[in-house]
């Protein structure tokens, strides 16, 4: 008897395996069975051979890395065939007949990935099975991996043709620019601005249009004057001009389908350039070309303003705004100046970037701090704006912002000329209240139409805050809710205990889901900085300097800081030195004693050097000079802004569409996404001379129809446009059912 049968078929079995797949298994220390993972008949004979002989399915499946059904299946042919059974056995599900691939593939395309079209596909294979048509039906996950691979294959052609197709673009264009040697570039590549031929859609032509509904946000656009504020470019024929360029962004951002340029690398092209009437939409290449050289000639804060002023009179903003400052690290290799980081409480390369919206979530405006100035400038500086586009005096407009990292002294800076509510980061501590105030705060529920209230508790008292020589009056705020108490900071004392709260809470509905909402929107994406010097003349162009006085702009000297950072650590280190001493003292372990001494005498040293070393510093220095010493580099944000007010006029438009076919539907939730799917909707174009027309694919819903008709007939009352496309007119249906 071997010793492989005294052990048993489950006794010290185990396996090894090469780097070339061949797997050795072992049987109580001597080589039993060899077999290479690449040849599927060694492998299945070598399931058959350990599973007959009682070897656990689980060793099996590990050694041949087989699931147990196989394991069954394999055992069950080589007992009822042997091994000749096993040459044609194949494990795994059984192949989908081709004839059923296409026959499913036709039926999706059919039905349009409509709701329900899974059911649908499942029960006509069921019936084709029953006929004889087809072997056998399909579940629901080979249905789900037809239509994957489906797609898969469908996507890499529509790849390789639109390689194909710009491949060809680029070969023209080289032949076309080699009458000039202007059209190429210093690296050989073609220029972008040589190779964006395009064209118009065919007279009388329909073309199907993917996302083409977020032309139906074209009209307000046109309404809000956007095209007026773009710099005109002198277009060639077949060649985007700078208004193409801006309104084919905004668009689709409206629909949320691009969130910054680079998003129009991912995009079919030539499915979308209906959207604008042409054949294929801008490329990347094109707006990274174009657009910097475009912005650099524009002021981009007095577009912002001007237009906020201009929705001011259409929209009318309510007099409460909600003034939110985010922080946008930069992360490259190149020195600039730093900014305060107040999520990580840390200076950082970076900028604030300044957002601002009133209580119906509408945008108000926006700026980016230049990091040149101390952050109550920014604030003087949004207020100042505010005040220009509502066309009130000081203290007439209700500010909320967040006070995170703002010191006592600002406050007290700003409440001379800004009314503010804001939460506080300096007030942890919570006086002992006797008495909480009950504090019912409505707000907006889900339905339309719907009022929600929620009850808070809440106390405060007056308080008096003195910087220097300047002293001013505020409400201290504490507001609980369960088990949270947060404190608040206002200069209004006119408002109720009741307003205050309501004007706070309500930014947890607001504020935070209106910020969701523009990070949807892109606002939170930064469009590539571009670098440039600090020059004389750029502080005094941008308010920066004065240049009467001259370049005078100081700051705490960042040695300074340095050595306060040392000295913190050697105090610290010297607290524990301290301990340690007393330890040994104790213990009166004399020769250790002697040596900490020694090294306490050295931390006192080093300390006293940093401190005379800190001394000869100056307080202050000149920041220009540091800048220039240094070689920092500013961050040119004007691209970005331009980005960010294409967006701004996008949710305008967006929030104008929800407002129209809102009475249509009961929740709001509902309303919001039926707007999203029809701006991103499929289209059918077709061009009559200066008029393009946009039909929308039949409705199933006859809700969804009827605001779609009505959205539909708002937009074509509107008429002739003027957004700088070679088309006046849009004109917007919905389509019949067949």
């Amino acid at each position: 008897m071997t010793i492989q049968q005294l052990l048993g078929p489950n006794g010290l079995l185990f396996y090894t395996e090469d780097t070339d797949g061949r797997v050795d298994i072992y049987w109580g220390g001597r080589l039993y069975y060899s077999f290479c993972r690449s040849d599927l008949f060694e492998k299945k004979l070598g399931v058959a051979i350990l599973a007959n002989i009682g070897v656990l399915r689980s060793t099996i499946c590990e050694f041949f890395r087989v699931s147990r059904r196989t394991v069954t299946n394999i055992l069950e042919i080589y007992k009822s065939e042997g091994i000749e059974g096993l040459k044609d056995y194949k494990p795994g599900p059984a192949a989908i007949e081709d004839e059923l691939k296409q026959f499913v593939i036709k039926k999706y395309i059919e039905l349009g990935g409509n709701r329900g079209y899974q059911k649908k596909i499942l029960e006509a294979v069921e019936e084709k099975a029953k006929e004889g048509d087809f072997r056998n039906g399909i579940c629901r996950s080979m249905l789900h991996n037809i239509i994957k691979d489906y797609k898969a294959e469908r996507e890499e052609k529509k790849r390789k043709n639109l390689e194909e197709i710009k491949n060809r673009e680029i070969a023209e264009a080289n032949i076309k620019s080699r009458k000039g040697k202007d059209a190429v570039m210093e690296d050989g590549k073609p220029d972008p601005e040589q190779i964006e031929f395009i064209g118009d859609i065919g007279e009388g032509e329909e073309v199907c249009v993917e996302h083409g509904g977020a032309a139906a946000a074209a009209v307000f656009l046109d309404e809000y004057g956007m095209a007026g504020d773009i710099l005109e470019n002198d277009k060639e024929e077949n060649h985007y001009s700078n208004q193409e360029l801006a309104v084919s962004f905004a668009l689709l951002n409206a629909g949320e389908i691009v969130k910054v340029e680079q998003d129009f690398e991912q995009l079919p092209s030539y499915q979308m350039g209906g959207i604008i009437g042409k054949n294929k939409l801008p490329s990347l290449s094109l707006y990274r070309n174009r657009i910097p050289g475009m912005v650099e000639q524009t002021n981009m804060r007095e577009v912002i303003l001007e237009t906020s002023k201009r929705m001011q009179q259409i929209l009318e903003f309510s007099p409460v705004v909600y003034v939110d400052g985010h922080f946008m690290p930069y992360h490259g290799r190149s020195d600039t100046l730093y900014g305060y980081y107040p999520q990580k409480r840390v200076a950082m390369q970076g900028r604030e970037y300044f957002f601002v919206h009133d209580t119906n979530r509408l945008p108000v405006y926006a700026t980016i701090s230049d990091g040149y100035r101390k952050m109550k400038h920014y604030i003087v500086d949004v207020d100042e704006k505010l005040r220009e586009i509502y066309g009130c005096k000081e203290k007439q407009l209700l500010e909320i912002f967040d006070r995170g990292g703002y010191s006592k002294e600002f406050c007290v800076g700003i409440a001379d000329t800004i009314r503010f509510i804001c939460w506080r980061s300096d007030a942890r501590a919570v006086p002992r209240i006797e008495k909480w105030r009950e504090v019912a705060v409505e707000h907006q529920g889900n339905n339309y139409g719907e009022v929600k209230t929620r009850t808070f508790y809440a106390w405060e008292r007056e308080a008096e805050f003195k910087v220097e020589k300047k002293h001013a009056k505020f409400r201290e705020v504490w507001i609980k809710k369960y088990n949270k108490v947060s404190p608040a900071l206002a200069n209004d004392f006119e408002l109720s205990l009741e307003q205050v709260v309501q004007a706070l809470t309500r930014r947890w509905g607001s504020q935070e889901n209106m910020f969701k909402e523009l990070k949807d929107h892109g606002i939170d994406r930064i469009h590539s900085y571009r670098k440039q010097e600090y020059t004389e003349e750029f502080l005094y162009e941008q308010g920066l300097e004065d240049r009467e006085r001259g370049i005078n702009r100081e700051i705490d000297n960042p040695e300074t800081k340095v050595i306060n950072k040392k000295l913190s650590s050697l105090r610290a280190e010297k607290r524990k030195m301290a301990e340690t001493i007393l330890g040994l003292e104790k213990a009166g372990d004399g020769a250790k004693l002697k040596t900490m001494k020694r090294k306490y005498s050295g931390i006192e040293r080093r300390i006293k050097n940093q401190i005379e070393k800190r001394e000869l510093l100056p307080k202050k220095i000149n920041l220009f000079n540091r800048i220039k010493e240094n070689d920092i580099l500013r961050l040119s944000d004007e691209k970005k802004l331009f980005f960010d007010w294409l967006k701004m006029n996008a949710i305008w438009a967006k929030r104008e569409i929800i407002e129209l076919v809102k009475p249509f539907y009961h929740n709001l939730r509902d309303v919001n996404k039926f707007v999203k799917s029809i701006l991103t909707s499929r289209t059918y174009v077709r061009r009559n001379d200066d008029v393009l027309y946009i039909e929308f694919p039949f409705q199933r819903s006859k809700k969804r129809r009827e605001a779609l008709i009505q959205l539909c007939n708002y937009l074509n009352d509107h008429g002739e446009m003027d957004l700088g496309l070679d088309y006046h007119r849009f004109v917007f249906g919905v389509r019949e059912k067949n």
